[in-house]
Formats: C-alpha cells, sequence, structure tokens
C-alpha cells in the first residue's frame, strides 16, 4: 500500500494523541433526519460477491433488517517474490453485483490479519489512512448511501495491542472528521484486556473452539467454550453481540486438519473424515442467555452472521427472531 505525504502524517500523528486519551463519541450531524432505526436488526455480509438472491432479499425484509455490516476488504501480509519482500496489501475486495438496498444502513467491515498488523508496527498513521480511505471510496463508488461508521476486524493478542491500539486511534481521529464511528469486533479472550480505542465494538460469539483440534466438539459454537471468558461484567466500550447462523464441516486425515468444507455434501480423501458442525438455534440462545446475564442487554441490537440464503434454511424464521429479540 503506498505511502502517505510527511504533511498529511503529521496531521494524523497529532489527532492521534487526542484520541487516545479520549474515548468521547463524535457528534453524528444530520443523522436524525435519516429513516434508518437504530434499534432495526442487523446481519453481516461476509462473502467476495454482493449480488443477494431473492430469498436474501425476502430474510432482510421478513427479519426488520435495518443495517448491514459489508466485509469491503482484507488486509494481509504478502510475500513479492520478484523483490523477495513481504508487503501489506488489500486483498479479497467485494465485488458489488446487486445494488445495496436503499432501506438498509451500510457499515463498511475490514478484516486485518494478525500477520499485516505485525508488519504495520510504527506505520500504523499510513495504514490508518490508506484503510479508511479505501473503504469509504468503495462504500462512494458503489452506492452505500450514507456511511455513519466503519469496523475493523482483528485477532489481535497481548504482543500486538499496542499497534492495533495505534491503528483504531489514528482511523478514529480521521472518521470523526467525517463525522463518523469507529466500531471494533471483540474475540472472547480479548475481553480480558482493555478496550480498543473505540467507539464501539461487536462480541464475536462464533467460531469460539479450537477449529483444528480433532476432539473439539464444535467449533463454532460450544457453551464450554463461551463460559470461561465470561468473568468480568462490564467492558469499557458499548457491546453489540454477534451470534451465527451457519455450518460447515471440518475435515481431518488421522489427527491432522485439512480443509474446511462448505459443501454439505462433501466426502472425505481416502483415511480421512468430516467433522459436520452447526450452530443450531437452541444452541444460540443458551450462550445469548448466558451472556447477556454477564455482561447486560445488546447496547443496540443483536447481529446475525451471515446473510447466506443455504445457511439460513437451516433455520425457521421464529428462531432466527428469538436470536434477534431484545
Amino acid at each position: 500500500m503506498k505511502l502517505l505525504s510527511r504533511l498529511t502524517l503529521c496531521v494524523i500523528a497529532a489527532a492521534a494523541l487526542t484520541c487516545c486519551t479520549s474515548h468521547e463519541k463524535p457528534k453524528n450531524g444530520d443523522s436524525e433526519n435519516l429513516s434508518f432505526s437504530p434499534s432495526a436488526n442487523s446481519i453481516y455480509h461476509w462473502k467476495s460477491t454482493f449480488n443477494l438472491s431473492d430469498g436474501e432479499i425476502q430474510h432482510l425484509k421478513k427479519q426488520h433488517i435495518g443495517r448491514i455490516y459489508v466485509k469491503m476488504f482484507d488486509v494481509a501480509l504478502e510475500h513479492d517474490f520478484l523483490n523477495n519482500t513481504n508487503e501489506i496489501n488489500p486483498i479479497a475486495t467485494t465485488k458489488f453485483i446487486s445494488p445495496t438496498p436503499s432501506a438498509l444502513e451500510v457499515v463498511p467491515v475490514v478484516y486485518i490479519t494478525i500477520d499485516a498488523l505485525r508488519g504495520m508496527k510504527g506505520k500504523e498513521a499510513e495504514y490508518a489512512e490508506l484503510i479508511v480511505e479505501r473503504a469509504l471510496a468503495m462504500c462512494r463508488h458503489n452506492n452505500c448511501g450514507t456511511i455513519k461508521e466503519l469496523q475493523l476486524d482483528c485477532d489481535w493478542t497481548s504482543t500486538t495491542k499496542e499497534s492495533y491500539d495505534t491503528l483504531c486511534c489514528i482511523a478514529k481521529s480521521i472518521l470523526q472528521g467525517y463525522q463518523m464511528e469507529l466500531s471494533v469486533t471483540v474475540r472472547l479472550h480479548q475481553l480480558q484486556e482493555s478496550a480498543p480505542p473505540a467507539d464501539k465494538g461487536v462480541l464475536m460469539l462464533y467460531n469460539t473452539g479450537a477449529l483444528k483440534n480433532p476432539h473439539t466438539k464444535n467449533s463454532i459454537l460450544d457453551v464450554a467454550d463461551v463460559k470461561p471468558y465470561l468473568k468480568a461484567t462490564t467492558y469499557p466500550i458499548p457491546l453489540d453481540y454477534a451470534y451465527p447462523a451457519f455450518g460447515w464441516g471440518v475435515e481431518f486425515k488421522g489427527n491432522e486438519f485439512v480443509r474446511i468444507v462448505s459443501n454439505e455434501n462433501a466426502t472425505a480423501a481416502k483415511n480421512g473424515y468430516i467433522r459436520k458442525e452447526r450452530a443450531s438455534a437452541k444452541e444460540v440462545l443458551v450462550v445469548k442467555s448466558l451472556v447477556e446475564k454477564t455482561l447486560g442487554k445488546p447496547s443496540n441490537r443483536n447481529i446475525l452472521y451471515h446473510l447466506d440464503e443455504t445457511q439460513l434454511k437451516h433455520y425457521t424464521d421464529d428462531e432466527i427472531a428469538q436470536i434477534f429479540a431484545n
């Protein structure tokens, strides 16, 4: 990703100093005039192509969904074999085939790999600006409507938290200039750490188990994996909760992980097997009750992961409505 001018870096760095000492939310300007209701249900869209089917559009209508979190691109560390260097680049950019429904508020999401985050150390200002500007440019190009929030998704650890906090701090200060908010995803293990300097977060209550462990019962969601992390009763920034409505297969050969299988009818290679996983509505509701007893109700609404007609067919309308219900 290209470097910024020294002048731009100085402005961003100065803003970051203010950002890192305050968790104040920026004003939303004319948000009162928007037709979108903050209490509307929300859902993630996590595909490389945005091309809603008739069934998916009907699902949005039936479940009164007013906000959609759209993964725009990933930021990853790639090896340049020609120059024998590692470069941080945007990859897996979402291609928009169908327009985003005008009634929906779009929240652009950028996923940052842990290797890319490590590579940003000392250059967080450069990448914060590049990430924000690229995401907002995609929204403008694809007519995503009024953007009020940008979300960063990263599985940061205690050793990379300083860089991530700096990245978020600078991204937040840039977004304040647009009268937008910054949100971040929060994984269960991150609950034990201080919150990133963001306006709000989404607690990810899926992919909670050890995917590659052959002894894992269900890596998508298992109450036994969730319980140990629910110790604190508060979190420094407001949290919404994201629950799974999907399944997959995890293929093994012996005790060795092979791959994730999305095709429900797939068969394992010779001497292998597929561990089929799905988060049932009953399991989701048990976890939902546990989380709300510990951390309280979501600050806004519950969120479903994710918008995919082939996955949502495994759940009744009533089950989905119960997951959404506050």
